[in-house]
């Protein structure tokens, strides 16, 4: 899964990767302890083709469900496409969401040990569902998980899916729309360019903020 990432990639960068404008850039404030619950920025197509950026809350809660509907913060590949709660999404609504890093949880000695992983290359792009901002709604997104590539396996055994950046436009496209087109042109990173690392347990609190999280310790 992912229940905690980080994004510290300036906006003007996340816009080149995605294919956006520098008029759209987001306007990026690092955060290294990012929870679900908060607004956070994700790219998405428009109605006019464009790629656009939004603010929409991590907890995807489509608009025609009921407040007693839960709030997931991802979506498993492997259902994503036929799930009668993400399948629309998974259809009309996919999204990019920027991140350098997240963050997982391995027992370790009887405790939880939490663990940065990250890309040499810094800025990633986790593939999404959202449900879009309207007039009565500010609009969410969940974050698609896969199995845990065999690198980081022992840490977690879901990770996010982490797009390649050459098919980022591809899975954008609105006019994909069912799951043989939209695989067609979706594929994740090589999991060999993933690093990870443990960090102290300061990550364990959201309220904790700051670039020392990402510092690695000693085992």
């Amino acid at each position: 899964m992912c229940g905690r990432y980080v994004i510290n990639t300036p906006g003007n960068q996340i816009a080149q990767a995605v294919g956006a404008t520098e008029a759209e850039a987001p306007e990026v404030a690092p955060s290294f302890n990012i929870p679900p619950g908060t607004q956070q920025w994700v790219a998405r197509t428009d109605a006019t083709g464009n790629v656009v950026f939004n603010q929409l809350w991590w907890g995807y809660r489509p608009i025609w469900a009921d407040d007693k509907a839960p709030r997931p913060i991802n979506a498993r590949a492997e259902k994503v496409a036929a799930s009668p709660f993400f399948r629309d999404a998974f259809a009309r609504y996919r999204c990019v969401i920027p991140a350098t890093g997240w963050y997982e949880w391995q027992n370790h000695a009887g405790q939880k040990q939490p663990y940065c992983i990250s890309i040499d290359t810094g800025l990633m792009l986790f593939a999404g569902i959202y449900d879009p901002p309207r007039e009565d709604s500010e609009g969410c997104f969940a974050i698609i998980t896969q199995p845990a590539a065999p690198s980081i396996a022992q840490i977690h055994p879901r990770m996010p899916v982490v797009l390649d950046p050459e098919c980022v436009q591809g899975w954008l496209d609105p006019e994909r729309q069912t799951r043989d087109e939209i695989k067609a042109t979706t594929r994740a990173i090589d999991s060999a360019a993933l690093l990870a690392w443990p960090v102290g347990p300061r990550v364990n609190r959201p309220a904790n903020d700051d670039s020392e999280l990402l510092k690695e310790i000693s085992l």
